[in-house]
């Protein structure tokens, strides 16, 4: 009994982990929420598949940065394995917000989760990238998603056409190779901060970027 009290109390004082990313990169001055690709299965078997998964720049960073790998494997394990007390969600004090610019949604408490830490921080928009729209559906089913949570839809192909943004989704983010077969219009090339077309409200459904 006395070593499920002490393993109650190391799981209470995790703290979840936030990105504050660095200012030369695409996302200068922002923080996100992260979790690992390594550890989801998900993001394994779509790297093994024909998909922009197969270049995954988070797999090599989590290799590579071990501090980094600790981290948002504690994260992942923390968001999924059971709702967090309302003392255990993060305080957020930016204007916007990213889940996810590493990692993957691991099941539907893991997306409630995030619902809650969006309920528990209104001033801040909170924006999700993710493949998981079969998790997205099942979790709104249940429950609603907050003014101040909006959803990308992180298309897995390279090169697609515009598609219509699943239930839920407000808009479609696609990589293109330099190729660009389709001739798609690219609309995101710069700093998110200097850009904010997936953070704002406005028209636009697709997203399109070139391939790093």
């Amino acid at each position: 009994m006395i070593m499920d009290n002490q393993a109650q109390a190391l799981v209470v004082m995790q703290q979840l982990k936030i990105t504050d990313h660095k200012p030369t990169g695409k996302l200068a001055g922002f923080k996100s929420l992260n979790t690992s690709v390594e550890k989801n299965e998900y993001c394994t078997k779509m790297r093994a598949k024909d998909s922009i998964c197969r270049s995954c720049y988070a797999a090599n960073m989590e290799k590579a940065y071990k501090n980094l790998r600790v981290n948002i494997q504690a994260n992942g394990d923390m968001l999924s394995s059971r709702i967090l007390e309302r003392h255990e969600l993060p305080r957020i004090n930016d204007l916007a917000f990213r889940f996810h610019s590493t990692g993957e949604l691991i099941n539907e408490i893991h997306m409630v989760n995030f619902i809650n830490i969006a309920l528990d921080n209104p001033r801040t928009r909170f924006v999700l990238w993710t493949k998981r729209a079969d998790i997205v559906q099942k979790t709104l089913n249940k429950r609603s998603l907050p003014d101040n949570f909006k959803l990308v839809f992180s298309n897995a192909k390279i090169d697609s056409k515009d598609i219509k943004p699943p239930k839920h989704f407000i808009k479609v983010f696609t990589v293109y190779s330099k190729k660009n077969p389709t001739n798609a219009a690219i609309n995101c090339h710069s700093k998110c901060q200097d850009c904010m077309i997936c953070y704002s409200d406005n028209d636009i459904t697709n997203v399109r970027e070139l391939i790093k």
